[in-house]
């Protein structure tokens, strides 16, 4: 039997046994999550189970500054709610598009690679239309996806799971990753990569006249998709190796963070997380603005109610 034969037999006993381990966490925490609602449940450090910890993406927007899309449509629209209801109507529904494709995208390539795995859970079916444009993109990205698995499986990686439920009241927050994966390096130390497919245009990777730079401790970085991204990936490596602390598996390794990005021309391209970026992510505050996060979130939407009520005076007057 070869090294690599053995060395996939232990990594797969050894992921089904982590599984385990941290699916007791999850019971131990009372960690859920539900998809209707998008909202997580997770026992504080007090034993009251609560449904308001942020998630990593709500942890990220910490780092930057929001597009003020209510503030910049209705200056675009010269003050006519009218007008600025359809520009954001226009805008909210080019995001929706494409969150569709991505959505297809992730789910059939998520399917794809638990088969590869015997299946062992099933995968969550977002809600997806898709026309015959998005229909043929997403294909040609779960083309690059597959490539991309069979690049980690040389690489010598096996799944460790997909969509893993992680959360920490020591931390304070919860997430989702999209995939982990476990492997051994040349000495023989048990390691985790972390890997995110993206599906994103390549426009939004890229820094354009316009893009400010990331707030502290990202402030060396521009305020891109990718930027939002190396954060995004640490932050999810940190809940899982929290999450190990106190098991068998608390002096595991994290070798690396992955975002790949799945194009239409069936290719994918690696950002690997530098290591110093990792670190910085892993050893900082990881609510340091939450607040004032809380605070904007707020806020707009007491703005979106009263758009929405003027909207309506508006309509009702033609």
């Amino acid at each position: 039997m070869s090294k690599i034969t053995t060395n996939k037999e232990k990594l797969l006993e050894i992921a089904k046994d982590i599984r385990e381990v941290i699916t007791k966490k999850q019971e131990e925490l009372e960690l859920s999550f539900i998809e209707e609602t998008h909202v997580y449940y997770m026992r504080d450090l007090n034993g009251v189970v609560r449904s308001d910890y942020p998630s990593v993406s709500t942890v990220i927007k910490q780092f930057y500054n929001e597009f003020p899309d209510l503030e910049k449509s209705f200056d675009m629209c010269n003050g006519d709610i009218i007008e600025q209801d359809k520009l954001l109507t226009q805008w909210r529904g080019t995001a929706d598009y494409a969150n569709g494709k991505g959505s297809r995208t992730h789910f059939l390539l998520e399917t794809d690679l638990l088969k590869l795995y015997g299946s062992y859970k099933s995968v969550r079916e977002p809600i997806f239309n898709c026309d015959a444009e998005q229909i043929r993109d997403s294909n040609a990205m779960i083309d690059a996806g597959h490539s991309f698995i069979q690049l980690m499986h040389r690489r010598g990686a096996v799944l460790l799971d997909t969509e893993m439920v992680l959360g920490s009241p020591e931390l304070g927050y919860t997430g989702q990753p999209d995939k982990v994966w476990i492997m051994f390096n040349e000495q023989g130390e048990l390691g985790l990569v972390i890997t995110d497919w993206k599906t994103n245009k390549q426009k939004n990777f890229e820094v354009h006249s316009y893009t400010e730079p990331m707030l502290p401790p990202f402030d060396d970085y521009m305020d891109t998709a990718l930027s939002h991204y190396m954060i995004q990936l640490p932050l999810y490596a940190r809940l899982l190796l929290d999450m190990l602390k106190g098991t068998k598996y608390a002096d595991i390794k994290l070798f690396g963070a992955i975002i790949v990005h799945l194009t239409d021309n069936s290719k994918f391209f690696e950002y690997r997380i530098p290591k110093k970026f990792i670190d910085t992510v892993l050893t900082m505050d990881p609510l340091m603005r939450i607040d004032e996060v809380m605070a904007n979130k707020k806020a707009y939407a007491k703005k979106e109610e009263t758009r929405k009520k003027l909207l309506k005076e508006a309509l009702s007057k033609q």
